[in-house]
């Protein structure tokens, strides 16, 4: 068979387009649709339907979901640079979901204490309610004077600083239990207590030297004095959870706060202050009924009702001591990051 002829005008896929100026093609850099039967023209691209997505990003309204922290017993805690409120909100939540935890830490810790102390200030200003201590202030003083004043003193100033070393125990056991609690795991009271005993010696040096340098803060004058007390809140966290000395305790501290001072200074002073409020007002009533039952006697009311108030004051003040510690580090050193590439880690490795 011969070759087929085509019309000169053939090309090898067809006839070739007419004589004439090119079809325009779509403009540089629009989205376009397919020129019209009628028009012959390229167009923009149509509208998304309302709800869609847009042309360069999600629907609108939107929001991308924050990474969260805690577990079933917590809720969802934040795991991202966290505000005020974020800041409050955990902390009740980690105090509600801890609660038996952190009274049993308190009770063993603190609360043997609270009572010594008020014992031996049992026989003060006569041992009388006060009452009788306006009635007969010159009587009362002189009473209060007596052989067993001297020894009451003395053993009240013992207690005293045995209490205060509990209190840092305190303030590493509560670090230890609510950072567990944050990270979604639960620690019970006696593995608490046991890793901050371990830690003591770390956490008794730099308290006595980072209130050292807040006491010579304050003397010279109230701000710098503030923005020690700012620099040194993620302390205790620091040297629990990483297992830090003293003074790399005392420099970490220095350099997570360091960004955020005025920040730091505010929420604690905030949290400082509700919990003061919180803790006068439920030991308020224990220890009204001491005084008026008189001190001789009522002096167990007094104890009961110091220990009602640390049990407020002392873990809502160590949690968002934390708090702040976990948020200085999602902000400095992306530990938010860290934590969701660990958990995604941890999903794959599973069968």
């Amino acid at each position: 068979m011969g070759a087929v002829k085509t019309p000169d005008n053939a090309g090898p896929w067809g006839a070739k387009p007419p004589p004439g100026p090119p079809i325009p093609g779509p403009p540089l850099g629009r989205p376009i649709t397919p020129p019209s039967a009628a028009s012959g023209e390229w167009g923009p691209a149509p509208s998304p339907p309302p709800g869609g997505l847009g042309q360069w990003g999600p629907p609108q309204g939107w929001e991308q979901p924050q990474p969260k922290a805690g577990n079933a017993r917590t809720g969802p805690l934040p795991l991202h640079p966290m505000t005020v409120g974020d800041i409050l909100d955990g902390a009740f939540k980690l105090f509600r979901a801890n609660l038996g935890t952190l009274a049993v830490v308190i009770a063993v810790l603190v609360v043997p204490f609270q009572l010594l102390a008020a014992f031996f200030t049992r026989n003060l200003l006569g041992g009388g309610n006060f009452l009788r201590v306006f009635s007969q202030v010159g009587k009362v003083h002189s009473a209060s004077l007596g052989s067993g004043s001297l020894f009451g003193g003395t053993a009240t100033l013992v207690v005293t600083a045995v209490n205060s070393v509990m209190l840092v125990l305190v303030a590493g056991a509560i670090s230890r239990v609510v950072a567990s609690s944050y990270l979604g795991e639960r620690l019970p009271p006696g593995p608490a207590i046991r890793t901050v005993l371990g830690r003591l010696w770390a956490l008794l040096v730099a308290w006595f030297l980072a209130h050292v340098l807040m006491i010579t803060g304050f003397v010279l004058f109230i701000l710098p004095g503030l923005l020690l007390m700012a620099l040194f809140v993620p302390l205790v966290p620091a040297i629990v959870v990483e297992g830090l000395g003293p003074l790399a305790g005392m420099r970490r501290s220095w350099r997570l706060a360091k960004r955020r001072i005025w920040a730091v200074m505010g929420i604690a002073l905030l949290v400082g202050l509700m919990a003061s409020v919180l803790g006068f007002s439920i030991g308020l009533i224990p220890q009204a009924a001491g005084l008026l039952v008189g001190s001789h006697y009522g002096w167990i009311l007094t104890g009961i009702g110091r220990a009602l108030a640390d049990l407020i004051v002392l873990p809502i003040t160590g949690i968002a001591a934390t708090l702040i510690y976990f948020d200085l580090r999602i902000r400095s050193e992306g530990f938010d990051l860290a934590m969701v590439a660990a958990d995604l880690a941890d999903r794959g490795a599973r069968p």
